[in-house]
């Protein structure tokens, strides 16, 4: 029996198998590892295209500065689907770049003549498993007026760094539930809601 083995391995075409079938086996877990990587970078490249798309607003900050806007939500009635608005801060601009680090910190403020609820979620798809929503809830405060609003703050500051070009996409989700279509209450009030950026040098 033996000799039948060492014989079958001392064939001249055993060893040439050998190398054709390691070649094989070799080339099947390059393609694998290939359309695993390419899986992979397509998912990364469709999920920054879908945030990317349909930006409505784009703040560029360079320094110390607050800037503010407002959404306009014109006609907002109740209804199932939530109103989605997105907005852009970036440290540079076809014409400038930032030559220092920043911070900034995110705050909206609404007005309280509508049951609505915000949410927020940066550099990332609101309806994605997982998305994580910066409010945790609102503060309910007067101004020198007296007229009551709400405020919604990001519990960090945001980072953007000097050498690089930095790009956060801001999406706002906001529900205002069908059950107040049948409500008259609200038909004719207007919500202001109010996106304000608070940026420093570091």
């Amino acid at each position: 029996m033996s000799n039948i083995i060492t014989r079958f391995r001392n064939n001249k075409y055993f060893n040439e198998r050998r190398k054709i079938l390691l070649f094989g086996i070799l080339l099947l877990l390059v393609l694998f590892l290939a359309s695993y990587l390419f899986k992979i970078a397509y998912a990364r490249y469709e999920t920054s295209t879908k945030i990317n798309a349909n930006i409505q607003k784009a703040l560029y900050i360079f320094g110390a500065d607050e800037q503010s806007f407002n959404l306009e939500p014109d006609g907002i009635i109740p209804r199932s689907s939530p109103y989605v608005y997105k907005f852009s801060v970036s440290n540079f601009n076809d014409e400038h770049e930032t030559d220092v680090d920043i911070s900034y910190d995110l705050s909206i403020r609404t007005t309280t003549n509508l049951p609505i609820t915000i949410k927020l979620y940066r550099n990332e798809l609101y309806d994605s498993s997982g998305a994580t929503n910066l409010f945790s809830g609102s503060t309910s405060l007067q101004d020198s007026d007296g007229a009551w609003y709400r405020l919604y703050k990001c519990p960090d500051s945001y980072e953007m760094y000097y050498k690089n070009k930095t790009t956060d996409i801001y999406t706002i989700v906001v529900n205002f539930p069908q059950e107040y279509a049948k409500d008259l209450t609200y038909e004719n009030d207007i919500e202001n809601i109010e996106v304000n950026i608070k940026s420093r040098q570091m």
